[in-house]
């Protein structure tokens, strides 16, 4: 049977390979569907199925039917749920509803599985995001032998040898300054790094320094509010003072940095609140809705505050920012107080 379901948060390699799979099967752009499946109030079970048995009198060879973003092996959408005495009539009647629509839904797919069109192939696409084997959905495709292929994003120690090899591939040299600077910049993102090597292209030279990178490849804002909060919180002022000074160059503003701090210090907060009332990583990640490993490291960066001293760090954000949008501190002298008087060990 042609049943894939291509997943994961490597969206270049995904891409790569779901592309190399449709060249396989010789599946030109004309006879490729795609159905776009992220929202339940909208996606109907019966269209994809309607593509999957369509085909033309004139056409030779096989289609692709591409359900996009999958909404039902999604791990943070749920369906109807077990109907509860305590549940209002509302809340009642919603459940049952999308109850009844889910079972229909495997119903469909069950019974166009049992007896698939040959000359079709159907991909099930987890744009950015890994299919959950939980759901009832993701058991039936396994169980009419489903192809499940994930792409996950690489490690740091997967990342560094594709990306040396690639760009020796391409016949680019860059100072191992250079190399470090972008692997900053890509932060193990494939797509980030192809769009990098797009870039080069496009400048014409091959051998590079830090200073092209500079230029070339923008700031990855995850990797670098990492930089930034991490520095603050590790008493690494120097670290902390010198991604800020990137960041403004590349256009963000005091008020951005403000709020990206103030958000990575309340995470620290509700974390050492509840570590510090006896619970343990699991009982936290339970309680927050975050895996244990990730509470783990929130207590690691945290480890030099107490709950009080990071509601004292809050309340102080709260004040300079509350300052600066009346007009009586400087966004600057505020910030880079704020900085040197709590970020340093």
């Amino acid at each position: 049977m042609n049943l894939y379901v291509y997943a994961g948060k490597d969206l270049y390699r995904q891409e790569k390979a779901l592309e190399k799979l449709l060249e396989k099967f010789q599946i030109d752009q004309d006879r490729r569907v795609v159905v776009d499946a992220s929202d339940r109030r909208t996606f109907r079970m019966e269209k994809v199925l309607m593509e999957c048995d369509t085909l033309s009198l004139f056409d030779e060879g096989k289609k692709a039917v591409i359900v996009r973003n999958p909404f039902f092996l999604n791990s943070e959408i749920s369906e109807g749920g077990k109907v509860t005495k305590s549940d209002s009539p509302a809340v009642r009647k919603r459940k049952e509803n999308e109850q009844a629509t889910k079972e229909n839904r495997l119903k469909l797919l069950e019974s166009y599985l049992k007896n698939p069109s040959e000359d079709t192939v159907l991909i099930f696409q987890c744009h950015g995001y890994n299919a959950d084997p939980r759901k009832s959905d993701y058991r039936l495709l396994e169980k009419y032998g489903c192809e499940m292929v994930l792409f996950d994003t690489m490690d740091e120690q997967a990342f560094i040898p594709y990306a040396r090899k690639a760009l020796k591939d391409a016949g680019y040299q860059l100072e191992e300054k250079a190399f470090t600077l972008l692997m900053d910049r890509c932060g193990n993102d494939t797509m980030l790094f192809q769009n990098a090597l797009a870039r080069f292209d496009l400048y014409g030279e091959k051998k590079l320094n830090d200073k092209d990178i500079r230029h070339l490849v923008s700031l990855n804002p995850s990797i670098n509010v990492f930089n930034l909060t991490s520095g603050f919180t590790s008493g690494n002022l120097g670290l902390a003072m010198d991604t800020a000074a990137e960041m403004l160059q590349a256009g963000y503003d005091y008020m951005a940095l403000i709020a990206m701090l103030s958000k990575r210090l309340r995470i620290m907060y509700n974390v050492r609140v509840l570590y510090e009332a006896g619970l343990d990583n699991e009982a936290i990640g339970m309680r927050l809705h975050q895996k244990k490993g990730y509470i783990y490291f929130v207590l690691k960066d945290s480890s030099r505050f107490t709950s009080r001293k990071l509601l004292n760090l809050l309340n102080q954000l709260a004040e300079l920012d509350q300052g600066i949008k009346q007009g009586n501190i400087s966004p600057r002298y505020g910030f880079e107080q704020f900085m040197i008087r709590n970020g340093m060990e």
